[in-house]
C-alpha cells in the first residue's frame, strides 16, 4: 500500500484533519521536494532525509477548547524560547527540545510555520 493509502486510513472519519495535513504536506513538499511521507501506527512522519516533522492526531487533554479536527505538529528546536503558537515546549536532552503546536485551520500553514518547521535553527 502506497502512502497516500495509508495516510487516508491514518485519517479515517476525520475528513476535515485529512484536509488539513494534506494543505501542510504540499506547503511542505515546495519548501523540502525531496523529503517522502511515512506513515506509522501514530503518526506520519515527514523525513528530508531524515526525520524533521510528526503529525499526529491529538490527544483530547491538548485540545482543551481547539477544535477536534485540529492536527498535531511534533518537531525539534535547539533553543526552549517559547511562543505562543507552541502548545507545549518538552526537554528532550541538552540543547534539544520538542515542540508541539496545534494547527486547526489552513491559514495557519503560513511562512512562520514554514519557518519553524523548515528552518536551519532545528537541524
Amino acid at each position: 500500500m502506497d502512502w497516500m493509502a495509508q495516510a487516508d486510513a491514518f485519517f479515517a472519519g476525520r475528513p476535515e484533519s485529512w484536509r488539513l495535513f494534506e494543505a501542510l504536506r504540499l506547503r511542505l513538499t515546495e519548501r523540502r521536494p525531496g523529503g517522502g511521507v511515512r506513515v506509522m501506527k501514530t503518526c506520519i512522519a515527514f523525513d528530508d532525509p531524515k526525520p524533521y516533522c510528526y503529525v499526529s492526531i491529538p490527544r483530547r487533554s491538548m485540545l482543551q477548547g481547539k477544535s477536534p479536527d485540529s492536527i498535531q505538529i511534533t518537531f525539534s528546536r535547539r533553543t526552549a524560547q517559547g511562543h505562543p503558537r507552541f502548545a507545549a515546549v518538552v526537554p528532550v536532552s541538552r540543547g534539544r527540545y520538542t515542540v508541539h503546536l496545534l494547527l486547526e485551520r489552513k491559514e495557519e500553514i503560513d511562512d512562520e510555520l514554514l519557518g519553524f518547521l523548515c528552518g536551519d535553527e532545528q537541524r
